[in-house]
């Protein structure tokens, strides 16, 4: 992730890494500090993994937050590359009511959590895809990809006092 490295991991963390959207098939790994660098997709224990990954929300099953099966209202923002966009918008479908009102932008009606959607929806996305999901009943927001300094923005941003 922007030249850190992190780990190591033992094969039980890698994987619930993938299946929490963490690691993607577009994730460089490195089996060991001797070995080189590849993407996720080309090591053999990751491919039964990101099968898994593959199903759809329905067949993985999230679960709404706990004590917290209420539906809330959801805006998606993603930034696709043209290869993303109509998986991404069919996996979006899967989780509720969905409404697009622009390009990139969807008004989504679920009973899941911010965290719950980035991640599954991370399996849809590129290395270059970005996503915002902005759980609006709740005030709670989760992103993909934007960045360290987006990342950074954003949390002095909504830190400051009013």
């Amino acid at each position: 992730m922007e030249g850190r490295v992190y780990g190591p991991y033992t094969p039980a963390q890698m994987h619930a890494f993938v299946k929490e959207g963490r690691v993607a098939a577009h994730s460089t790994v490195s089996q060991s500090r001797e070995a080189g660098w590849l993407d996720a997709r080309q090591v053999d224990q990751f491919k039964g993994w990101f099968d898994e990954a593959r199903q759809t929300p329905a067949q993985r099953r999230p679960r709404p937050a706990p004590g917290d099966s209420r539906t809330a209202n959801f805006v998606v923002i993603a930034h696709l590359s043209q290869e993303s966009e109509a998986e991404f918008a069919a996996a979006l479908s899967e989780f509720g009511d969905t409404e697009q009102i622009g390009h990139g932008v969807w008004l989504v009606r679920a009973p899941y959590t911010a965290a719950i959607l980035r991640n599954e929806l991370s399996h849809a996305l590129s290395r270059d895809d970005k996503l915002l999901v902005v759980d609006a009943s709740r005030d709670r927001t989760a992103w993909f990809n934007l960045g360290r300094e987006a990342d950074q923005r954003i949390r002095e941003l909504w830190g400051r006092p009013q």
